[in-house]
């Protein structure tokens, strides 16, 4: 039972508390020891009896509203006890304890109120305990769960059994007698089948491509059915046709269509509107009727759980989804449950197997969900799966909810709160991993147990577990391969939901007052809410408001924080608050604060400091913050406190080291002090972080005072990052202000930064020191910084080093702007350089087996420079004439060649000898903001035999129309047959008559034509063009495109995908 395993979770953690020595201390002196010890003894029987609950699966309607009292009861006794921890911890019970727990709990309430709170809640939990119907004795043991290297979700992306589903809507979506401009073709079937899947094969397909110049993705998602969002559905859609580049926050519903259908206007497109609800033929109707613009074959594919939704559309074809195969089935489960051994599976488990199969109901995501449950575990673990009676899954969505409860039944009780609280988040969200554990830790689902030190390495390992077992999907890695969001089945979200039951609710179904049995409530539309913030129990209150399309104002915030004093977790992201009210400080049990994004918020009140459990509090974003709390060392819990984007910040407060719970900071500030006993102590506070991980951004502050900044204790060890062995990134960033003892200064703080050798990314940037002192760089930074794998000094103009640098893992490396850097870098693995300014210096770069090389100088890398022969080489220079000071084999495999901000450059002459070098190899070339260019051709330019696709941007002297052309009117004569794409900046006049002979050209795009009269009749000749593009031509006959049988256009119908713009 569902609701057994969530009470159990929480009198585990009640438990817990009443062992505390703090409650134990201030219950002594309230004068209810004695109902202490007998509550600690109910306690224990409630968990037992909540066991064999958990055990049985399967309880009684009345069973179930029994449990409900007791969880009710739970929470206050939670509620209460964490109050005595929390108010017992802040004063620091000491000496003249009596006398001084009795003045605290003054404030709050009196001691005999308190103690009476205890008598209350132990007589409630006595009451439940020894009611009759409190007995669920059941002999069943969970499947335990084994931690593996790999598992069934290594292999999730195979998707099996659907070549002939995707045969049969290739053949419907290529079918060259349709007549309509836009078709539809919706896929049905329950959930679970593979819907989503399908369709993206069919997105993918080769030949679906080839035929559909535009392809769009939608996800819909609109489980209310009595509501579909047009306005956010056409927003998507739009998103989709920019590639992702979201442009239309806060555009308006008219703005929205008449965007998307100038995208759509003349075009073939193939659009999938992906899990589809509504059943309203009237909304549908104002849905569709801005995506009609399609040229004709254009179609739109709907994947839904409804048959009602598909027969909205019409008489569209209808591809009914059906489950697997038998075989398939079978398939799908052996490679799912014995992994690599799928080839020759045991003989007796193949049997036990073939039955679990049926019983799934060939539905792909219960295969999936039961083979990983089974997946390495022993044989009497399968016949207990065999014997729960899986039940079958025949025609309805419901049906495959059992098959996802087997597994979530299986959890143990901390993690089914993990996976039921995930029901807060919308369906189809990506979640963020890191939010999503640092919630569960505020909820006290995690607690330490003897294999772990820390919080995280449990959080860590529950949710790899819910990973393993299939609850979570689609993740994306971070650049260390970490994982940095998820997703949830839809289906494994109406199952979250289920086991959550009403403790968690989204805030648009609420009218009024909140119901007194939610405890987690989440709020996607803040601004139009008939949400009433009276008072409630509520643990969590998560805002999903995005890109400031709501404001909540202070009363709000006040009325909630006055009304909401049992939270746990707040979110009050992206909601323009400018002010923070000070009764912050009365919710003692908040452990999650999150204001991201506030832009206008200056500084956070000083009571926040009183937030004596809070373990997270992020600050992302808040633009203006100028300052912290002076008392922040007071949040002696804190384990987050995220400062990205917080660049008004001026100095950190002091007594920053008291924080050592603290594993994520991702800014300190230096600097801004009066003394140089100041300076000094902040990076004191700094040494003492020793837990900190993962990035970590410096900002230094010069301190104009005149002081002297020399050390205070004379020779230190300038550990103040040595410590840190968890850090990956660190980031100096030195101001720009100057001043007299900038470098003397720059120099005393960079002494006391050495990183720990475990850095892998090494970033300095306006550092006026002439030296690192006490650093070994001049040793060996290989032995310094053995596991470095990008580093970057900027802007550092006085930086002086000589000798070699070995770098044996370096794979990027940036120099900018560091004229007095002398070396000699040995970097055999480097794939990425950016150097940028003039450095005389820098002698030589040698062994670069590099894939992107940025904007070199003639001084930066000398003739004897070579790269590796990589194919996809990809070089960025800012000066051309450096091109041909290099050697023959610099070239090999260049395959992009980046030519930009050139200020000299007149003619790609200056080049030739480079061309002619890389003619077999270069596929990519551009050139932008070479203002003084005048010529393209004659340079070199009719070497490059390979070149597909080359592109010239905001070159304003370039007069493409008046080139010379050779005898055949082309002077680029090899590109004849390799050129695909041409896109070229600004026209003045009429198109250059040379783009006629590119028969092989595929895409043509002109950003600005405003002297073009009309298209030349040539165009016709340009059989292999698909795509067309001519922005701002004032002189366009029609906006966008039509078939037309007149002269002006007639010569282009033969182009598939053409966008005509008056306008830029």
């Amino acid at each position: 039972m569902e609701i057994a395993g969530i009470v159990l979770s929480a009198a585990q953690t009640l438990f817990a508390v009443l062992q505390c020595s703090e409650v134990k201390q201030v219950c002594s002196i309230l004068g209810c020891k004695s109902q202490l010890n007998d509550l600690s003894g109910t306690v224990v029987r409630i968990k037992a009896a909540l066991e064999d609950a958990e055990a049985k699966q399967e309880l009684s309607k009345q069973d179930r509203l029994f449990i409900e009292e007791l969880k009710d009861a739970v929470y206050d006794a939670d509620d209460l006890f964490d109050e005595f921890v929390t108010l017992a911890e802040q004063e620091k019970l000491t000496k003249g304890i009596k006398v001084r727990v009795l003045a605290l709990f003054g404030k709050y309430g009196t001691a005999y109120n308190m103690a009476q709170g205890v008598k209350m809640i132990k007589k409630k939990l006595d009451a439940i305990a020894s009611d009759t119907r409190f007995n669920f004795n059941i002999d069943s043991k969970p499947i335990r769960n084994r931690r593996l290297e790999t598992c069934s979700y290594v292999y999730e992306a195979d998707i099996i059994g659907r070549e002939p589903d995707l045969e049969k809507i290739v053949c419907v979506l290529l079918d060259p007698i349709v007549q309509q401009n836009v078709s539809f073709l919706p896929i049905v079937g329950m959930g679970g089948l593979g819907k989503t899947a399908l369709a993206q094969l069919v997105f993918n397909d080769a030949r679906v491509k080839n035929a559909f110049p535009l392809m769009l993705w939608a996800c819909v998602a609109d489980e209310n059915q009595k509501l579909l969002d047009v306005q956010g559905v056409l927003g998507r859609i739009l998103a989709s046709a920019n590639e992702g580049h979201t442009k239309n926050e806060g555009c308006t519903m008219d703005g929205l269509q008449s965007q998307l259908r100038e995208q759509l206007a003349g075009k073939k497109y193939l659009l999938v509107l992906d899990d589809v609800w509504t059943e309203n033929s009237e909304q549908w109707r104002i849905l569709i009727q801005f995506l009609m613009g399609g040229q004709r074959g254009s179609w739109i594919v709907v994947t839904t759980r409804s048959k009602k939704t598909a027969g909205i559309m019409g008489d569209s074809p209808r591809h009914d989804l059906q489950g697997l195969s038998k075989d398939n089935s079978w398939c799908l489960f052996k490679r799912v449950a014995f992994g690599s051994q799928h080839a020759n599976p045991p003989e007796d488990l193949v049997k036990l197997g073939q039955d679990i199969v049926v019983r799934c109901a060939n539905v792909p995501l219960a295969i999936r969900v039961v083979g990983s449950l089974l997946y390495d575990q022993e044989k009497h673990k399968w016949l207990s799966v065999q014997k729960l009676g899986l039940a079958k899954v025949e025609g309805s969505q419901d049906g495959i909810i059992p098959i996802l409860k087997l597994s979530y039944y299986q959890l143990e009780s901390p993690l089914k709160c993990c996976f039921g609280y995930c029901a807060i988040f919308p369906k189809d969200q990506r979640i963020s991993k890191m939010t999503l554990i640092q919630l569960w830790m505020a909820q006290g689902y995690i607690q330490l147990d003897d294999r772990h030190l820390n919080m995280e390495d449990v959080s860590e390992e529950f949710f790899s577990i819910l990973l393993q077992r299939c609850f979570f999907q689609d993740v994306v890695k971070d650049k260390y391969g970490g994982i940095r969001s998820f997703k949830i089945h839809d289906l494994m979200h109406d199952l979250a939901q289920e086991v959550a039951g009403k403790e968690i609710c989204i805030a648009n179904t609420i009218n009024g007052d909140v119901d007194k049995k939610i405890r987690h409530l989440s709020d996607f539309n803040i601004g139009s809410s008939s949400l009433s913030f009276t008072k409630t129990q509520i643990r969590s209150y998560l805002s999903f408001a995005r890109y400031y399309d709501y404001a909540m104002d202070v009363s709000c915030v006040a009325a909630l924080l006055a009304n909401w004093k049992y939270l746990r977790a707040l979110d009050l992201n992206f909601l323009q608050i400018k002010s923070f009210p000070g009764s912050i400080g009365k919710l003692i049990h908040l452990r999650y604060l999150c204001l991201s994004n506030n832009h206008e918020l200056e500084v956070l009140p000083g009571p926040i400091t009183k937030l004596h459990n809070l373990q997270i509090l992020n600050l992302d974003g808040c633009l203006s913050l100028k300052e912290l709390p002076k008392d922040l060392c007071k949040l002696v819990k804190l384990r987050v406190l995220d400062l990205k984007g917080c660049n008004n910040l001026s100095y950190m407060p002091r007594g920053m080291g008291k924080l050592t719970c603290l594993h994520t900071l991702n800014k300190f500030v230096v600097g801004n002090t009066r003394s140089n006993k100041e300076l000094f102590s902040g990076l004191e506070d700094l040494k003492a972080l020793t837990n900190l991980k993962g990035y970590l951004e410096i900002d230094i502050h010069f301190m104009d005072t005149g002081v002297n900044v020399g050390n205070k204790n004379g020779d230190r060890e300038g550990d103040c990052l040595g410590n840190k062995e968890h850090l990956k990134d660190v980031y100096f960033y030195f101001s720009r202000t100057e001043g007299k003892g900038r470098e003397e200064y720059d120099e005393a703080v960079m002494g006391e930064l050495q990183p720990h050798p475990n850095l892998e990314k090494f970033m300095v940037n306006y550092y006026r020191g002439v030296r690192m002192p006490r650093w070994p760089i001049e040793d060996n930074l290989a032995t310094f910084l053995p596991n470095l794998v990008h580093m970057e000094l900027m802007y550092c103009p006085n930086l002086q080093y000589s000798g070699h640098l070995r770098l044996p893992l370096l794979k990027i490396l940036a120099v900018g702007n560091c004229p007095n850097l002398l070396a000699i870098l040995q970097c055999p693995g480097l794939e990425v350089l950016y150097l940028r300014g003039f450095n005389k210096r820098l002698e030589i770069i040698r062994r670069i087996k590099s894939k992107e090389f940025g904007e070199a100088t003639p001084g930066g890398i000398p003739a004897s420079s070579s790269f590796s022969h990589d194919i996809g080489l990809k070089v960025t220079v800012d000066n051309v004439a450096w091109l041909n000071s290099l050697r023959m084999d610099s070239f090999l495999g260049l395959g992009t060649l980046i030519i930009r901000w050139d200020k000299e450059v007149e003619s790609l002459g200056e080049a030739r000898e480079a061309f002619r070098r890389c003619s077999s190899s270069l596929i990519s070339l551009k050139i932008e903001n070479c203002f003084k260019l005048k010529s393209v051709v004659f340079g070199g330019l009719e070497h490059l035999t390979a070149l597909e696709t080359l592109k010239i941007k905001n070159c304003s002297n370039l007069s493409l129309s008046e080139e010379v052309e050779r005898e055949d009117g082309m002077p680029w004569q090899p590109f004849h047959h390799p050129l695909r794409s041409l896109k070229l900046d600004c026209v003045s006049d009429d198109l250059p008559n040379w783009i006629q002979y590119l028969t092989s050209l595929q895409t043509l795009k002109i950003g600005l034509c405003p002297g073009l009269e009309s298209l030349p009749k040539w165009m016709s000749k340009l059989t292999s063009l698909k795509k067309l593009e001519l922005m701002y031509w004032p002189h366009c006959p029609r906006e966008g495109y039509q078939q037309s049988t007149g002269d002006d256009l007639a010569h282009i119908q033969h182009i598939p995908e053409i966008k005509i713009r008056r306008h830029y």
